[in-house]
């Protein structure tokens, strides 16, 4: 992937993305592992587990949110670029991908600041914030996970429109930014 960002974001970056790498597939195992279990349980025990629901919920806000933010990072969560398609110039594609990104950043910013909202309103709340009925757990771990995400989010899509504005409409960056004609 062609990132032109300084050493020092680079490096907090790879130790974002290895974190996030690790947690992601720890975290998908867990989820596979628990929901197995359960059939196990309650298929062939006529069992059930307790409140399972409860955390893996939390888990998968977690999974979700962050996944999210690696599909930033890597420019390749879900688009409409058909206009793009239909434009040739290279400097003329550059400007709308980095309006686009500068817009995308913005409303990033915002989603931040809402998340930032939604979790300090839980966290104020304490020691009497919400829990879930059978375990207990608060909510503001998963809420926890979404604002991280959508931190993430606008972080690496500001990295995005940096390194484009840094490099200018190269084909290096076209292969990388710029969706392919259809």
């Amino acid at each position: 992937m062609h990132l032109n960002i300084p050493k020092p974001i680079g490096g907090l970056v790879n130790i974002l993305l290895r974190t996030k790498e690790y947690f992601l597939a720890a975290a998908s195992l867990v989820m596979a592992a628990v929901f197995f279990c359960v059939v196990i349980l309650r298929y062939l025990f006529d069992a059930d587990l307790f409140a399972y629901e409860e955390w893996v919920l939390m888990i998968a806000f977690w999974v979700y949110f962050l996944g999210g933010a690696m599909g930033s990072y890597e420019n390749t969560h879900v688009k409409a670029d058909f206009l793009l398609s239909l434009i040739d110039n290279l400097r003329t594609k550059w400007i709308v991908i980095n309006i686009t990104l500068f817009v995308e950043v913005l409303i990033g910013c915002v989603l931040t600041y809402w998340g930032w909202l939604m979790l300090m309103e839980e966290v104020n709340y304490y020691p009497d914030w919400q829990t879930t009925t059978g375990l207990g757990l608060p909510f503001a771990i998963p809420k926890l996970g979404i604002f991280l995400g959508f931190v993430l989010m606008t972080f690496y899509t500001a990295l995005h429109l940096y390194s484009g504005l840094r490099d200018g409409p190269t084909e290096e960056w076209e292969a990388d930014e710029a969706p392919p004609h259809l």
